[in-house]
């Protein structure tokens, strides 16, 4: 169990709920009941420091820093099965997509996210490419007869990152450094 929170009430997001409601139309959190059926189903529900339903409460209660900075939003593997169960056709896959895309906006995004996406953007790839780790990685694929790994275009690659907004993370990242 975590330990009780108390929050004044000028201290609360009162708007939040509104805010992820308009995004996701008619798929809204305001239906929710709060029974927990999307907790009961869920997956990685050990794992997360909020369970898909106290999301939803928070959403709805207006807790958006503890929601934007919640492992929850990011350990979700997005298996829908929280979705297809809930009685009340609350679509939690698409808000939690939703709460990714807004705690991205607001730096709230785990070390994981943002050096993997500075590694895309400095060499197009998840793992790096150069120097010692290019050597053995080709040696072994010239062994297995392998063709030669053609490298992205990076340029095209920094521009996706830079228009998606993903790059904002590698400005975070860059900034932290400092």
């Amino acid at each position: 169990m975590s330990d009780k929170v108390v929050k004044q009430a000028k201290n609360l997001d009162n708007n939040f709920r509104y805010e992820i409601s308009e995004k996701v139309g008619a798929k809204s959190l305001l239906k929710c009941i709060q029974c927990g059926v999307c907790s009961s189903g869920c997956t990685v529900t050990e794992y997360v420091d909020l369970q898909p339903h106290r999301v939803v409460a928070s959403c709805l209660l207006g807790l958006r820093e503890e929601v934007l900075s919640s492992n929850a939003i990011w350990t979700c593997s997005l298996c829908h099965r929280c979705t297809e169960r809930c009685p009340k056709n609350v679509d939690y896959s698409f808000i939690l997509a939703l709460l990714r895309n807004m705690a991205v906006k607001e730096g709230n995004v785990p070390i994981e996210y943002s050096v993997t996406i500075n590694t895309i953007y400095n060499n197009g790839f998840v793992i790096p490419y150069t120097g010692g780790m290019k050597t053995t990685i080709d040696r072994r694929r010239n062994k297995m007869d392998l063709p030669n790994i053609v490298g992205p275009n990076l340029d095209e690659i920094q521009f996706i990152i830079k228009e998606t907004g993903l790059g904002n993370l590698i400005k975070k990242e860059e900034d932290d450094e400092k």
